[in-house]
């Protein structure tokens, strides 16, 4: 029983760090897709370039990059940032992640009044 033990316990070790790796890394891709959502959003209801990436960097976290561009009457947000492992196994490991998003203006907003076409 101890032999099979002391087998078995550094494989199920592994798994969990995995596990909580993995679930760190998707948080944080959900946390940036928010971020360029939320933004795209702001862009397209006529805020002002700055506001919306001062919200996509308090949504993000520290350190996110937020940039901004614009096609006609579409504006494309993209947030990346860099995650890190703390400590442990992989402590010094990183990943970067980004998300992106993009939002039609409003009509007003476009001189046309048409709102643009597809993207």
């Amino acid at each position: 029983m101890t032999a099979e033990t002391a087998i078995v316990l550094p494989v199920v070790v592994l798994m969990v760090l995995v596990i909580l790796v993995a679930g760190v890394g998707i948080g944080a891709q959900v946390q940036l897709e928010s971020a360029a959502r939320g933004a795209a959003r702001e862009l397209a209801r006529g805020q002002s370039e700055g506001e919306a990436v001062q919200s996509a960097q308090r949504i993000a976290g520290d350190g996110a990059q937020v940039s901004v561009g614009s096609d006609g009457a579409w504006v494309r947000v993209t947030v990346t940032r860099t995650v890190g492992a703390r400590g442990g196994l992989l402590a010094g490991a990183s990943w970067d992640l980004s998300g992106s998003a993009q939002a039609r203006r409003e009509p007003h907003l476009v001189g046309d009044g048409q709102g643009g076409g597809a993207p």
